[in-house]
């Protein structure tokens, strides 16, 4: 009696590797998309650094205080100060410049972090576009 081969896969055996990179590409996918969001918040990070050392400029050579424009950045900081005002990466957010109370000797710079957890800076209320402003530097 001669015994019939077996040549290919089992429906289980499809239905199981099937499964298995579905469940890899999902986990590829999530990781991708939380890469993009720290890429993006590193180079907000890094803007409103721009931004602050434009500022401290502009007050050193304006008798010590900064700009009294209450905007997303200062437009006269460009080109004088920073070659170009940054922009945000994802166009529903935008950076933004609270002036203190004149005159001018302080400042809160504000962004919408995409991957942080914080809450709501006040000073900024929602002023970051589409995103609430979670994320703050001040005046040195």
């Amino acid at each position: 009696m001669q015994q019939c081969e077996r040549n290919g896969f089992t429906l289980v055996e499809i239905l199981v590797v099937a499964t298995i990179i579905g469940f890899l590409a999902t986990l590829g996918m999530v990781g991708y998309q939380a890469a993009g969001k720290s890429g993006r918040d590193a180079k907000r990070k890094g803007d409103l650094e721009q931004i602050r050392s434009a500022l401290e400029i502009y007050k050193s050579e304006n008798s010590g205080v900064y700009p009294a424009v209450n905007s997303c950045v200062p437009a006269g900081l460009a080109p004088g100060y920073i070659n170009t005002i940054p922009s945000d990466p994802n166009t529903t957010y935008k950076y933004c410049y609270i002036p203190g109370a004149a005159p001018i000797k302080s400042y809160t710079l504000c962004v919408s972090l995409e991957a942080a957890s914080g809450g709501l800076i006040a000073a900024c209320g929602n002023n970051c576009g589409s995103g609430v402003c979670n994320y703050a530097v001040y005046n040195p």
